[in-house]
């Protein structure tokens, strides 16, 4: 740090315009003074005058390409970056009274870490601290690569399975579906199973009647034909408000007997309907229902298979309904 001679304020030597109030500093000699120019009288012959000494321009120098720190100000004139600390810009000696200021990206301030600060006599690098920190950092910074590249394959490798292999994403999607209703259950109001007063279906085949479907017993199961649209007709004896399905799809005894339900689309009685996703899985599902408030039937139509590799029918072992209390 110095002290300009030009106005008396304390600053770096290597600045062109003072901080505090822009004087311009890089004179190599003294600043010039204009001459005045004497006024010429009335027929008088004036003799040629010499030229006005020029006036010093401040000299124009090759700047190297700078980087810019989150709050610094930008100059609106020439563009230098400055210290948040100056009033005037170092370069041009402009104000920085409106000047840009140099934000800080999100993720870094999001994420960005603090450098760590040291005391006196504790900095690294002291008696020999250096070497050992940046061999153990170097160990550490290894380690993690490792962990992070195994970390990738087994991501990868998990996609291709589940992409791949059909009782893995079954397994997954109900294990997903499962946890996220375990999560939101916690939130929601108390539910209370609701058992139909009667159920019905378009179609059923020999000995799976569809009242099987709801029988609490998961060794029978409903079954139809598939070359029409088979539905089942679950009817209560109050307008229900349904929030959840518990499903078990298909035959348990023998998964690939019978096509499973993909989808199931579900018509109120009020009009309303709603969309139902189920896993290729024999495992329970609790799937959210919702748009059913006061209904006191709803149709579930099979929309879509999981096909079977022996079978015909689609199957359901059972379907549990659950309203809010």
């Amino acid at each position: 740090m110095v002290i300009y001679a030009e106005c008396g304020h304390q600053g770096p030597a290597e600045v062109e315009f003072c901080g505090e109030c822009g004087q311009y500093l890089k004179w190599d000699d003294d600043k010039p003074v204009a001459v005045r120019q004497q006024p010429v009288a009335q027929h008088q012959v004036v003799q040629p005058a010499e030229p006005l000494a020029p006036v010093r321009s401040p000299r124009q120098q090759v700047l190297e390409e700078e980087v810019l720190n989150p709050g610094d100000l930008i100059c609106g004139k020439c563009g230098k970056g400055n210290a948040p600390t100056r009033n005037f810009c170092s370069r041009c000696g402009e104000s920085l009274a409106e000047s840009q200021v140099v934000k800080t990206s999100w993720w870094r301030r999001l994420f960005g870490r603090k450098p760590k600060e040291h005391q006196a006599g504790a900095r690294p690098g002291k008696d020999g601290v250096r070497r050992r920190a940046g061999r153990a950092g170097a160990a550490r910074r290894t380690a993690g690569k490792l962990i992070r590249r195994a970390i990738a394959v087994a991501l990868v490798l998990s996609a291709l399975i589940y992409a791949l292999y059909q009782p893995f994403r079954g397994a997954i999607n109900t294990a997903a579906t499962g946890l996220w209703s375990q999560v939101t259950g916690v939130f929601e109001a108390k539910l209370n199973p609701v058992h139909p007063i009667k159920v019905t279906a378009t179609g059923q085949s020999a000995g799976h009647p569809a009242p099987l479907v709801a029988d609490n017993a998961k060794n029978t199961f409903w079954a139809a034909p598939v070359d029409r649209e088979p539905a089942l007709v679950f009817t209560f004896d109050h307008p229900a408000d349904l929030r959840k399905a518990i499903v078990y799809a298909g035959n348990a005894a023998d998964l690939q007997s019978t096509h499973r339900p993909q989808k199931l689309h579900l018509v109120f009685s009020t009009g309303k309907t709603f969309d139902m996703a189920l896993a290729d899985t024999p495992d329970a599902q609790e799937v959210p229902i919702e748009n059913s408030e006061g209904a006191t039937s709803v149709e579930l139509h099979v929309v879509g298979l999981h096909r079977s590799l022996n079978g015909t029918d689609v199957a359901i072992s059972e379907i549990e309904l659950f309203e809010a209390g």
